[in-house]
């Protein structure tokens, strides 16, 4: 069976658009929550992952206050806020734990590839599944930690290590692999336009979008980021 697995779309509905058409074949996709925030298309973010994800757990930005609430409509609104924290599949033999950030903290923990082994030791041994799949860092990781394995998707709509493209992970057969999808910049700036953003906001996510840097955060490179910084876009 192949898997989709997507993150941190960030209201990017042309960089989860693209993600999507790339990986059609894929028999179910699996969504790890910040639907919304930073991005110019809420609404059809949320409808887009209603449609298309067969599972989908609430990240930290899956608020109220991130879409503004005249952003979206109730019905989307009571979706996203209905979300549940974590979930649990098994596929292929191989027993999951989706959640946002992290086993112990499945809304806003943080798990990285530099994060005390001691600790993320500490984070999957409270999993009765082998595989815990995490969001909310933006670095697509892989890692296997007292027996079991730790794996990020990535961030579909926010990258921070100066590659644009969208990123996501596919599960097949039990492993994993990670790919970076191009999209339409230019539709997306064209989404910035018409949103209800103020304009200096509108530009400073736009801008950040086009590097892969997020400017609060910094330029973070992980192990399957471009090794140079180098913006992309």
């Amino acid at each position: 069976m192949q898997i989709l697995v997507v993150a941190d779309i960030h209201a990017n509905y042309r960089a989860l658009q693209a993600v999507l058409e790339a990986f059609g074949s894929a028999e179910e996709v699996w969504c790890l929550g910040d639907i919304v925030s930073c991005g110019p298309c809420p609404q059809r973010c949320i409808e887009l992952v209603r449609e298309t994800c067969r599972y989908v757990v609430r990240g930290n930005h899956d608020t109220l206050d991130s879409v503004g609430g005249t952003t979206v409509d109730a019905a989307a609104l009571d979706y996203l806020l209905g979300l549940p924290l974590s979930v649990t599949a098994t596929r292929d033999g191989v027993g999951y734990l989706l959640v946002h950030g992290s086993p112990s903290d499945p809304l806003s923990g943080s798990l990285r590839s530099d994060t005390d082994p001691l600790v993320l030791c500490q984070e999957v041994a409270q999993m009765d599944q082998g595989c815990a799949l995490c969001g909310h860092t933006h670095m697509a990781m892989s890692l296997e930690v007292c027996g079991k394995r730790i794996v990020n998707a990535g961030t579909v709509g926010q990258p921070r290590d100066g590659d644009y493209r969208a990123q996501c992970a596919v599960i097949e057969g039990g492993g994993v692999r990670f790919a970076r999808v191009a999209y339409d910049l230019e539709a997306l700036a064209y989404d910035y336009q018409q949103s209800s953003m103020p304009e200096a906001q509108r530009q400073k996510w736009l801008r950040d979008t086009r590097r892969g840097i997020v400017e609060e955060h910094g330029l973070q490179l992980g192990p399957f980021s471009p090794q140079t910084g180098q913006p992309l876009g």
